[in-house]
């Protein structure tokens, strides 16, 4: 059901990066209440499917003491995330700033970034505001405003993450699950980065 309707919201949002909006901001949470919403009234009816299925904690989970604390220089991993794993709102990886204000209308902030609620959208400068034509390189979500591709959230367990991607291609120190690409001794990483409290998702960091 999260894949369906994550699908519509995505479809719905890129129909409109080339078209002038002027959306409040505050339209994120009103959205994710009603697709919230929706879940629960589907699980609701299913309830019968779900109890006969496997309760959390059962699964043995990914630990840190499963990855060497290092590997070779150069050593490259990759898990090969198509680009629609990176889209966000609608609004794709490299988009210009300007496209993203067309497709979502005016933001919560302006100025080094571009927030939408809980989404904040980084051009990777580290000081100077940003123009229309500077592009997406990083999105960090810290809410339930957005979710992934595959529809992961934060407040999820680690356990539905492990579900919808399977084993993180690394756990970094903080603990940190992360899909994607890295070659190790540089700064050559690119993927989706879930920072966690240990039983669930705290933060997403994509790019």
């Amino acid at each position: 059901m999260k894949k369906i309707t994550t699908s519509i919201l995505l479809a719905l949002f890129s129909a409109t990066i080339f078209t002038p909006a002027h959306v409040e901001a505050s339209w994120l949470s009103k959205t994710w209440k009603k697709v919230e919403k929706s879940w629960n009234e589907a699980g609701t009816q299913n309830t019968s499917t779900e109890t006969s299925s496997p309760s959390e904690g059962t699964v043995r989970l990914p630990q840190r003491s499963d990855y060497p604390s290092s590997y070779n220089y150069g050593y490259k991993k990759d898990m090969g995330l198509n680009d629609i794993e990176f889209v966000v709102l609608g609004v794709p990886f490299g988009a210009t700033m300007g496209d993203i204000k067309r497709s979502l209308g005016t933001p919560t902030y302006e100025g080094t970034h571009l927030r939408y609620g809980g989404v904040t959208f980084y051009n990777g400068a580290i000081k100077g505001n940003i123009t229309d034509r500077d592009s997406v390189r990083y999105i960090i979500i810290t809410n339930r405003d957005a979710t992934t591709y595959r529809g992961i959230a934060v407040g999820d367990s680690l356990e539905q993450v492990y579900k919808a991607y399977g084993k993180p291609i690394y756990i970094f120190e903080d603990n940190s699950w992360f899909y994607g690409m890295f070659v190790w001794g540089g700064d050559n990483l690119f993927g989706i980065k879930f920072k966690n409290d240990g039983k669930k998702v705290t933060e997403i960091f994509i790019g």
